[in-house]
């Protein structure tokens, strides 16, 4: 079997004395694995320099059976990132949604498909030109969301399906609650503005954040993260660190955001 598709690299396991392991994102045919022989020595056309960043790639994967795991045999850089791994909270950004798509999308599943790979490519793109870390996270986690299956409920309550007085969001019922189902659970409840439930809602990429604030993207993150862990991924190992770069509260992630509420 033969596959030749752009790729964005999400990680690497050394393998052997000079070789990789590496996980790729693909539009066609998901997530995909493969051997990168010799690429911790440089490799074959320079595969160790293409794999090591943001860049979008262009590769080749051979396999004697469909289900087996490969060998790279070529791996070249289409969309230089050469900025982004020296913009630290830009980088951090760029970690963490990559360990979100690796965390939730597993290896031979073609889940998500071209829109999966447009958001983490077009967020890798957006970060590169120096966007706003946290706005590009915030949307870019919200709309993965909705291509694993855990997207917002942003139009309605959760609760009797009225479209009037929309004030709350819980992360546990997974979304929006008016006034009134809401008052009960008040003091749990994150409070969120039409703007924002607008981009929680959209299904589009990237999602209209250009009227949101400072607070409401924190909040937008932190309905981000707390879905993820809804959806039963794992902490992402880069959160703490993003969040220290770029400035957010360590208290306003604790307590019942933490805890889904």
């Amino acid at each position: 079997m033969r596959i030749t598709s752009e790729a964005l690299a999400l990680r690497r396991l050394p393998y052997r004395d000079a070789s990789w392991i590496v996980t790729l994102l693909t539009p066609e045919y998901g997530v995909v694995a493969g051997v990168a022989r010799s690429a911790r020595r440089g490799g074959r056309d320079g595969a160790r320099g293409a794999l090591t960043g943001f860049h979008a790639l262009e590769v080749e994967l051979r396999s004697r059976t469909t289900d087996g795991l490969g060998t790279l045999t070529r791996a070249e850089i289409t969309t230089p990132r050469n900025r982004l791994p020296f913009l630290a909270a830009g980088a951090a950004a760029a970690q963490l949604l990559i360990e979100a798509v690796h965390g939730c999308v597993l290896p031979g599943d073609a889940g998500g498909g071209v829109e999966l790979y447009d958001c983490l490519n077009g967020s890798l793109e957006a970060l590169d030109r120096g966007f706003q870390p946290l706005a590009v996270v915030a949307g870019g986690l919200s709309r993965l969301l909705g291509l694993f299956g855990h997207g917002w409920r942003a139009a309605d309550c959760v609760g009797c399906g009225g479209r009037e007085g929309l004030r709350y969001f819980s992360v546990r019922r997974g979304g929006a609650v008016c006034v009134t189902c809401g008052a009960p659970y008040a003091r749990h409840l994150p409070e969120v503005g039409k703007a924002l439930l607008t981009a929680l809602g959209e299904r589009s990429w990237p999602p209209p954040l250009a009227d949101l604030t400072q607070g409401e993207l924190t909040l937008m993150y932190r309905l981000g993260m707390a879905g993820l862990a809804r959806s039963g991924a794992r902490p992402l190992n880069t959160d703490p660190m993003f969040r220290r770069l770029v400035g957010l509260d360590e208290v306003e992630f604790s307590g019942n955001m933490r805890q889904g509420g």
